[in-house]
């Protein structure tokens, strides 16, 4: 059986996670447009033969935990607020969270589900608490301290997927909502949630997909790149389900969850593209109708940026 080597799971500078083949290539170079200084640039190596990516050089995990400030995860309070007086509802950032319950309930309409990195909950804010028993976990103490106040039908888990609070229990549905490509140790981390879903349960991945037309497009302007060093990994569906698979779960299907969320990485990485090569944003507001054809095209050639893969596990 695999293990992971380091704290990133990255064996050496051009050692495939995924695959094992040492058949890399340089990708591009990114730096962290959100907090980091554009002199300090990460490379992104991408394996040929599975696809799988990853940035280095890796960081050890109390470094990475640098990359993470106080108020990453926003204002919490005022998303509370938001939503109680239902100017959320009104927003885009609430449309991806029910386009995101639609997923789900697509193959699983009611039941048991653990949100693996929840964040501040919005998702499971979102699902109606008489067809779910829903449970979040983030390492954010205080933010999952604050939401239970708020939402005490929902059980919130300041910790990791490896919380002792989860121990022996199954779920009919566990999520990571861009979550994966953070994490240290990936192979161990779906093995782990493999044990944490029933026989036939479903496992949920959205995460940024390396293979697609707007990674190969954009390059080091591509918005999920805007997240190095903090992304650790990037995903092809390939790389995934080599990893799936090892983790005793069946892929059903690579499909693209959100329409928003997708245009949303579309537009922003037109907008770096455009003040990086012409300094303003002119080109973009020139170029942004033809991103309709393009995600169009994306979803016709299945190669969309922003990939949600299905997985299930086997029944006993």
């Amino acid at each position: 059986m695999k293990e992971d080597k380091n704290p990133t799971g990255q064996e050496t500078d051009c050692s495939c996670l995924a695959c094992s083949s040492r058949d890399c290539e340089h990708f591009c170079r990114a730096f962290d447009r959100y907090y980091g200084d554009p002199a300090t640039s990460w490379e992104i190596v991408r394996c040929r033969s599975c696809g799988f990516g990853w940035t280095s050089p890796s960081l050890p995990e109390e470094e990475i935990l640098g990359y993470y400030p106080d108020w990453y995860m926003g204002d919490t309070r005022r998303t509370i607020q938001e939503y109680q007086s239902g100017q959320l509802a009104r927003s885009r950032s609430w449309r991806i969270e029910v386009e995101k319950v639609r997923h789900v309930e697509e193959f699983q309409p009611s039941g048991t589900i653990l949100d693996v990195g929840c964040g501040d909950g919005k998702f499971l804010w979102g699902m109606d608490p008489s067809r779910w028993e829903r449970t979040g976990v983030e390492r954010g103490t205080e933010i999952m301290q604050l939401v239970s106040r708020h939402f005490p039908d929902v059980e919130w888990i300041g910790g990791d997927i490896y919380s002792p609070l989860l121990d022996g229990r199954q779920f009919d549905v566990a999520t990571f909502w861009h979550v994966l490509e953070h994490l240290p140790r990936p192979r161990r981390v779906l093995r782990r949630v493999s044990e944490l879903v029933r026989p036939g349960g479903w496992v949920i991945i959205a995460l940024p997909n390396l293979e697609s037309t707007q990674a190969h497009l954009f390059r080091r302007n591509w918005f999920a790149f805007d997240e190095v060093p903090r992304h650790l990994f990037h995903f092809s569906p390939r790389s995934l389900e080599i990893l799936l698979e090892e983790a005793g779960l069946r892929v059903v299907s690579h499909r693209l969850y959100s329409r928003t969320n997708n245009f949303h990485s579309l537009k922003h990485s037109l907008v770096h593209w455009s003040e990086e090569r012409f300094g303003n944003r002119a080109p973009y507001y020139l170029l942004k109708p033809f991103l309709f054809g393009m995600q169009a095209l994306e979803q016709v050639r299945g190669r969309y940026g922003m990939l949600a893969s299905v997985a299930q596990r086997a029944e006993a």
